[in-house]
Parts: C-alpha cells; structure tokens; sequence
C-alpha cells in the first residue's frame, strides 16, 4: 500500500518502477489512468483514484547532467536532498531551497514549492528548459509546450523526466535565528524581508514570541551547526497543550520555561545544509499565498482566531515571503507573494481548524499551495489565476483521454 509522508493519503493501486525512458514510454502509452509518485510530500490527494502508479526512482538518468556556465540539465526525478551535494560537487548550487529537501525535483517544482526571499523565486521559476513524456508516450519539449505551462503542472501536461534549472556559484550562508517578541516581529516583517536574503518567522502558539531566521551569504569558514532542538520543542508544545486540559496555569508555565529555553544561534554552512532540515515530526499543513499589503491585517487575525477558538492547536504558524514570477500556475504569478502556513498533528482531526482559517484566506485574495490542503474547487480557482482556462485548454489538448486527470484534480481543473 503506498501512503504519503503524513499519512492522511493512501491507495492499494500497484507500483511500477520502470528502469528506462523507453520502459516509461511504454508504460505511459497502456491504457488506463496513472500517477507518478514522488517523496509522498503532498498532503492532497493527486495520486489516489487513478489505475496505475509509476515511481520514477530507478530512472537511468544521471542526477546531473548537461552543465554550462549557469545552467544544468538534472533528473527531475532525483531528490533534491541527492541534486544538492551533486550540484556542489560541479561547484554550483540551487539559488534558494525550502525548508524539507525530501522532495524529488519534480514533485516540487510541479507543486510550485517555494522557500523564502523577498528576492528569491519558487523552485519552479529555476526551470528554463524541460522534456516530458506525453499522454500518448512522446517526448515533449519546452520546445513544443510553453516554459510558462511547463513549471507548474500538478504532473497532468505529461510526466517531468529532465529539467534545465537555473544555478549559482556554489555558496555558504550565515544562519542566525533569535527569539522575539511577536507584535515587533510582524511589525518590522516587511523590513526584515528587504534587509535579509532570506527571512521567515514562526509563530509558537499561546506565547506571544515568534522565532525569527535570517540567512545571508557569507565567505567565512563553516562552523559546527547547533543540535536541531525542533522535534524537542514541538514535543513540549504538545505536552503543553495536552496538560493545559487539566490546568491552564501548567500550560503557561511549560510555555514560558520552553521560550526560555530557546537559545539564539548564529553559525555558517554550505547554502542546502543551512536552508534544509529534517522534519521527525509528521503533520498536516494549510498554506496560502497572500498579496504582501494585506498579509499582516490577516496574519493578526489569524492568530486572534486561534487564541479564541483553538486551543487545541500547538504547531507553529510559519510565515515566508517568495518573489513573483510568470508561470501560469504559479501561486506567485504576478508578484510576491507572503505565505502563511497553519498545521495539525497529522494524526489529529484538521478540519475544524483549517475550515476556520481558510475563509480569511480567500477573501484576502489568497492562492493555496498546490501541495497542501484545501477545499477550493474549479469555481474558486479559474479567478484567481489570470491564465487558468488557457491552462486546461492545453491540457485537454494534450491529454484528451484524462490519463493524468485523478477525480480530485477533475475537480480544481473542471468547471
């Protein structure tokens, strides 16, 4: 049985590996809908409900391949945790990652999955070139279908074999996290953005204090990175959280001693090691992009509605920034975006949180990642994105059987 990474998605269909591009091309050509599989980071359902699933692992393709002075052709289906060292190895890098580098390169950029920068786009907008493997068994190119379609595509103009990425230099960044006081946080967050290469902050619920990070490029030596104290710190807050049912004062007591506890850091390393952290701890998660002017009116909200009517919830809110860019999928199409990401335990009931929050989020102007949870529909979606129905005319064009098209992608891609 295959299941994501959080577990809230699963299906009994067989998995297939085919070991060749001819083997995939043959695969693809069968009868019968399908869906590849990538690292199960998705907490949607875009792989269960099809006939087939192909897991594109044990593709023959070097990890890295054709390379020239700014760009390089890699595997799409390579994880981005094996692209990096593999890129570093070439003397170059990603220009900004997100936080989880489990994903393959494809999973990603298909979901458009993004870091954080005022100045930095999604991984998607790094592709400059890309070959696919059709509905019908072709080899399509960048050539044949527009870069600005190809970027984003939930996997459904074709399966993402190759991809030309935009690279840099190889690179260290300078990591400095540090506690604040969470008003000043939000206050000063738009500054924050244009001073700092990258910058994000985490809400810590019930506590007033938001964790501040900050990267910047830097030529001095690495040094030792400190212990990864996130796994710790969520285990407090859930103890927090499930002793606070017996005792309120108890939860504030833990609350306070653990934002005690958090101690500032300030160290150096190369750019993937600094950006990328393992996540023990599964959840669920709800994030959406929002215009930068109204970020903060909705970020307060959001916060306000959780201290009144969510006690329950102890997961950080994330909050990053990401800049525009032009593919018509693209939550960021457009402009910046600023995201804001609210989580779950993934083995704890979501809904009555994520359909609390969600309206604030749409009638802000929102757009939802592709790879996270939400409940819009076609109606919803064909209005926020200036090229959507230009979008699905391609894809049925190219797809006109629905081999890629699961029931649930039918309906954000179907009237």
């Amino acid at each position: 049985m295959w299941t994501n990474w959080a577990g809230n998605q699963r299906t009994q269909t067989p998995i297939k590996r085919p070991t060749s591009i001819s083997e995939l091309q043959q695969a693809v050509a069968q009868s019968g809908t399908l869906r590849v599989v990538g690292a199960g980071h998705s907490f949607t359902p875009i792989v269960a409900g099809g006939d087939r699933i192909l897991d594109l692992s044990d593709i023959d393709l070097p990890v890295v391949g054709g390379v020239g002075e700014d760009k390089v052709w890699v595997n799409a289906n390579a994880r981005l945790r094996d692209l990096s060292p593999a890129l570093a190895g070439q003397g170059m890098a990603f220009r900004n990652l997100g936080d989880i580098n489990t994903q393959s390169l494809a999973g990603a950029v298909s979901t458009a999955t993004h870091g954080t920068g005022r100045s930095l786009p999604c991984l998607a907008a790094e592709i400059t070139a890309a070959k696919l493997v059709s509905a019908g068994g072709d080899i399509l190119t960048t050539d044949d279908i527009p870069l600005e379609m190809a970027q984003v595509t939930l996997g459904m103009l074709g399966i993402l074999t190759e991809a030309q990425i935009s690279v840099v230099p190889k690179y260290n960044l300078r990591r400095r996290v540090r506690l604040a006081d969470l008003q000043d946080c939000i206050a000063n967050m738009h500054q924050n953005w244009v001073q700092n290469r990258n910058f994000e902050f985490f809400y810590i619920p019930f506590t007033g204090k938001a964790v501040e990070l900050r990267h910047e490029i830097s030529d001095a030596a690495e040094s030792r990175a400190p212990r990864d104290l996130d796994m710790i710190a969520v285990k407090v807050l859930k103890l927090a959280r499930n002793v606070g049912r017996l005792s309120s004062g108890l939860r504030d007591l833990l609350l306070r001693l653990l934002t005690m506890a958090q101690s500032d850091e300030d160290y150096v390393g190369e750019s993937w090691r600094v950006l990328c952290s393992d996540r023990h701890i599964r959840f669920k998660e709800m994030e959406y992009h929002l215009p930068p002017d109204v970020a903060q009116d909705v970020l307060q909200e959001v916060i306000t509605r959780l201290h009144r009517d969510h006690k329950d919830i102890y997961f950080p809110i994330e909050v990053r920034q990401t800049a525009g860019d032009s593919a018509c999928l693209s939550p960021f199409q457009g402009g910046p975006r600023i995201s804001i990401a609210i989580h779950t335990d993934a083995d704890e009931d979501h809904q009555r949180y994520f359909d609390a929050i969600e309206p604030l989020f749409v009638e802000a102007g929102g757009r939802p990642h592709w790879g996270k949870m939400h409940s819009l529909s076609y109606a919803e979606l064909s209005t926020m994105y200036p090229d959507f129905d230009r979008f699905c005319a391609l894809r049925e064009q190219l797809d006109p059987s629905d081999k890629f098209l699961m029931p649930a992608l039918a309906r954000l891609f179907r009237p």
